[in-house]
């Protein structure tokens, strides 16, 4: 049997600690605290491992800052889980890793409301992370955004992209689809 775990920011234990009994129901896990290695050990009550994939999925995105209803989300087939290390990408100056998430975040918090409301994801900027949830493919177009305005793209440029993109999104479904997929896309709307 195997046995996953993971941890979170010391400031976020409670908020995980809050959840656990709702989590475990709603994956058919068993979660347990150790309060020595400060870890979170996820253990599949049944053989399906997956659901104990997701408990994993929910416990990092409380621990990335999203709130619960975003973080219960990932026990969605259709939503995932992407995480975007700053220090990774830009090294770990801390002048450098403001500079960068105040791009994302944009002036009164702009870019980021943009690039959400063109993708229909949530994003959560906590310390060096930047975590997005939502559906695959909308989360690949937030990323690569939030990818451009890491390299230093103007904001203009980025949104032109999230237009841009959008549309393409809409056209690959609606072939792929067919008449019902573009009444889907207009009813999701």
């Amino acid at each position: 049997m195997i046995i996953l775990f993971t941890t979170v920011e010391d400031e976020k234990l409670e908020v995980v600690k809050k959840i656990i009994e709702k989590l475990e129901q709603f994956t058919d896990t068993k979660i347990m605290y150790d309060e020595r290695t400060k870890t979170f050990n996820i253990l599949p009550k049944g053989q399906n491992q997956y659901e104990a994939l997701k408990a994993v999925s929910v416990i990092r995105a409380i621990g990335l800052g999203f709130d619960e209803q975003s973080a219960f989300r990932l026990l969605s087939d259709e939503y995932i889980l992407d995480v975007i290390d700053l220090k990774t990408l830009i090294g770990s100056n801390p002048d450098a890793i403001r500079r960068v998430k105040g791009r994302i975040i944009g002036e009164g918090g702009k870019a980021k409301r943009i690039i959400q409301e063109y993708t229909g994801v949530d994003i959560s900027i906590y310390g060096h992370y930047i975590g997005i949830i939502g559906p695959y493919d909308q989360v690949q177009i937030a990323r690569k955004a939030i990818e451009l305005l890491i390299d230093g793209k103007e904001h203009s440029s980025v949104y032109k992209f999230l237009d841009k993109a959008e549309k393409d999104l809409i056209i690959y479904k609606t072939s792929k689809l067919g008449r019902k997929g573009i009444n889907e896309i207009k009813s999701n709307r």
